[in-house]
């Protein structure tokens, strides 16, 4: 895959398709609505033709003011006061000795919305659930939040990234296969999910429908799961990711990123200089055919989501459910093509899952690790096949698509 200016000629690649998993066929899951069902199938105005990926032609790199001071960590060595999953100072070390704390955050019914503790998390996965639908995964490390949510079922995805992260796990149950299989990559200890008995580390707050009713305080997560006997006490080996305040060369302008899930399901990304973050917007639906794009708050601060890094990342998707509501990742032992979006611009790359105990890694086009800007990242797990476009100088967008 390449990347170019709109003007540039387009060349065509094929993202490689590794199929490994065996196909089985589940019964419904209890927790998808008929208002979820509703909102992901609505129709709207057909999107236009996209184009592959066009040859990066790189722009000058920023240069640090008079007054800042360059800063660079990672992959390996960071100081004990380092968060190696943000490349952020955190003024406690010790809570860097905890495991990842990680919740599944609903994104449909649109009911459920606006979403709790996104902002205050060091890196959010976003990636399909099928059928247009997409959720999210909240990763805290270097800090905590008193509500995070709301929170839904698990998938096959979250017992790879829990795993590779070294973490914990807050949901609401999951198909029997995907519990299952959450069981074996993590174990019992590391799986917390919502009950009548849980709070204050996952609560009931009684909203109406369970699937917008369900919130997690992560700090109290930590306390719940290190009253296990086999809890991790010490501090967890995250090393893998890069981080430096100077941009590198060798990027296109990237000010503005739409991801596409489905049908009236995106979210758009817009780099604001002045705080040197991207900040986030969200469709809003209008009637049975129509939505707009509203600044995406977080519920705990009425404060718009901003984010320093936005990445995407190409992997297979295996459909293990032809009605389409269950799939599996290639992620762990898997590398492919990522995009990085920072300081306003936009980086070709390659990520890598080297194991199931070590974070994803992102290198240049020299193999060198991809620097990203200290800080908060949102990382949107894509389809290999997912069309990738350009329409104008920094204008970019990616539509969720799977062979």
């Amino acid at each position: 895959m390449k990347i170019s200016k709109s003007a540039a000629i387009i060349t065509a690649i094929l993202f490689s398709v590794s199929v490994i998993l065996s196909a089985c066929q589940p019964v419904s899951e209890a927790d998808v609505q008929g208002t979820m069902q509703a909102a992901v199938n609505m129709t709207m105005t057909a999107l236009p033709t996209l184009t592959t990926i066009p040859t990066l032609t790189s722009t000058p790199a920023p240069t640090a003011t008079a007054t800042s001071i360059p800063v660079s960590y990672g992959p390996d060595n960071f100081p004990d006061n380092v968060n190696p999953l943000t490349g952020l100072t955190v003024s406690d070390p010790s809570i860097l000795d905890r495991r990842p704390v990680m919740v599944k955050v609903s994104n449909f019914p649109r009911e459920g919305r606006p979403h709790a503790g996104l902002s205050q998390a060091d890196i959010v996965f976003d990636y399909s659930t099928g059928e247009g639908a997409n959720r999210f995964l909240a990763l805290y490390y270097g800090q905590d939040s008193k509500q995070v949510g709301p929170i839904r079922s698990g998938r096959f995805i979250d017992g790879d990234l829990v795993s590779m992260y070294q973490g914990i796990l807050g949901l609401m149950y999951a198909w029997k296969p995907e519990m299952d299989y959450i069981y074996n990559m993590l174990g019992y200890s590391r799986v917390l999910q919502g009950s009548q008995y849980t709070c204050p580390s996952i609560c009931n707050k009684d909203l109406g429908i369970s699937e917008i009713s369900w919130f997690a305080d992560t700090a109290e997560m930590t306390v719940r799961y290190e009253k296990n006997e086999s809890a991790l006490k010490t501090k967890p080996d995250l090393n893998g990711m890069a981080f430096a305040t100077i941009p590198p060369e060798g990027g296109a302008a990237g000010t503005d990123f739409t991801m596409h899930f489905g049908l009236m399901n995106e979210s758009q990304w817009k780099y604001d200089p002045s705080s040197k973050k991207y900040l986030a917007w969200i469709d809003n639906k209008l009637d049975e055919n129509n939505y707009t794009m509203i600044p995406w708050v977080d519920r705990n601060n009425n404060q718009q989501l901003a984010f320093s890094n936005v990445i995407v990342v190409f992997a297979n998707y295996e459909t293990v459910y032809s009605g389409d509501t269950a799939h599996k990742v290639s992620l762990i032992g898997y590398s492919g093509k990522m995009l990085l979006f920072r300081d306003g611009q936009i980086y070709e790359g390659t990520w890598k899952g080297y194991s199931g105990v070590s974070p994803l890694q992102f290198f240049d086009a020299n193999k060198n690790p991809m620097r990203l800007q200290p800080g908060n990242t949102w990382i949107c797990i894509v389809g290999n096949a997912s069309p990738v476009s350009n329409d104008s100088a920094g204008v970019w967008k990616v539509v969720f698509s799977k062979p």
